[in-house]
Order: C-alpha cells, then structure tokens, then sequence
C-alpha cells in the first residue's frame, strides 16, 4: 500500500532536535516543538495534585492556546482531562464522528475558532502526570503519530516545561507550580479567588467541593467569562 506523504512522520532537523533535548524554557522547547510537529500553537497547563479543579495555563504560544487550555477547563473535558487521567497522550478531531458524539460541545466550541484538532501530552509520569503540553492545528495534521509518541517521550521527561519561572526541584509537583505562580503578571486566573468563591456556592447551595467547581465554570461558560472574573462576581455579590 502506498504511504500517505502527508501524514508521515516530519522528523525535526539538527536544531530543532538540539533545542528539543536541551532547552530549558518553555519559550525555546515550545517553538522548536511546535515547528516540528507544524502545529499552530501550544500551552502549557499544571494542574494541581489534590484538587482537579485547580490548574493554571503556566505558559502559552498565544491567546488562542490559551483560549483552548481554557475551554477543556471549563467544559471539563477533552484530551486534557483524559491525559491527567493517566491515559497518556490524548488527541481531539473535530471532523472524527466518534469524538463529535463523545465531546459534543467542545467539538462544536473548536469547530467555530477554527480549529481542526488538539492534542495533548502528560509532563511528567503518564500514570500521575503534573500537567500537560497542548497542542492545535487549524488544518489537517502533516504529523502522524510516530510523532506523537516521540513528543510523548520527550514531554514525560521534562517537567521543567510546568514552570519555566520557578526554581527546579527534585520534588516538583503541580501544587508547587501553582503556589509559586499564582497571581503572577503573566496570567489571569486567580486561584485564591477561585477557591473563595467555591467556598461560597459550596455554602449557598449545599454542594459538595467538586460540584461547586463544576457548577462555577459552567457559569463561566455560560456567561462568556473566565473563571477568575465569574469568581469575582460570586464574591461581589456574596458581600453585597
């Protein structure tokens, strides 16, 4: 059978190899991985060991990986939450029935921003992953999943990429990332915030932790908002 030249693998030349093994920010080892696998953007996400509900966009190429991070979060599901799971990489294909059935709504979501697939990869062990490095394209992948696996590799072995402001430590966890970066310049979402006003509809409406989370990002969702701004509101109007 004769092979598809556009779904073969798109091996990385000398320096995207070199900056692919040896950078050590999430700046030069994103770049260099998303010019391998031709992808239009990445995020990276930490999400904290805990409580699932609590995670931060610790980097990101642009505001529409971002924006995407964003969306399985509060949607809370997709390839992110499957990669957490300890499924290992995890890929999303707006134009794949099965994934239209089984993500409805966030196929939808991705299918009006212009986005064709995401794909996501655990940072660190795949079975207890930190977080996760987020992928889109806008047009059908020229990567196949050779690639995949090779970025897979690479991603479980560089937890770094969580933190690229924070000290390394041998003991590096999400929560650590989260604790040294929250409330930081370079990102919107508040955790404090977010966990106040969980607290709050937990009281309000006798929910348990886990629902009232689920509950305000719906609410974020609803209204268009990002979780730290809906959480401010909860707050507002809980001080009244």
């Amino acid at each position: 059978m004769a092979s598809n030249p556009a779904r073969e693998p798109h091996p990385p030349d000398e320096r995207v190899t070199g900056e692919l093994r040896s950078g050590r920010t999430a700046e030069t080892w994103l770049a260099a991985c998303v010019q391998w696998c031709r992808a239009d953007g990445a995020a990276v996400v930490a999400e904290s060991a805990a409580d699932a509900d609590v995670r931060l966009v610790t980097f990101a190429t642009d505001d529409l990986a971002e924006r995407l991070a964003d969306l399985q979060y509060l949607l809370g599901c997709g390839p992110h939450t499957e990669s957490m799971a300890g499924a290992g990489h995890s890929r999303l294909d707006v134009e794949d029935p099965a994934h239209g059935v089984r993500w409805t709504t966030l196929v939808d979501e991705l299918a009006t921003l212009g986005v064709v697939e995401v794909a996501t990869f655990p940072i660190g062990a795949a079975a207890t992953p930190l977080g996760t490095l987020q992928m889109y394209w806008r047009g059908r992948r020229r990567s196949s999943t050779h690639s995949d696996a090779a970025i897979a590799a690479l991603v479980e072995r560089r937890p770094e990429l969580l933190a690229p402001r924070v000290p390394l430590c041998d003991d590096l966890d999400g929560d650590t990332v989260l604790t040294a970066v929250d409330g930081g310049p370079d990102h919107g979402f508040d955790l404090s915030t977010v966990h106040l006003a969980i607290g709050v509809v937990v009281a309000r409406h006798h929910l348990s932790v886990q629902a009232a989370s689920a509950l305000l990002r719906a609410q974020a969702y609803s209204a268009g908002i990002t979780v730290t701004e809906q959480a401010r509101r909860v707050l507002d109007d809980q001080r009244g």
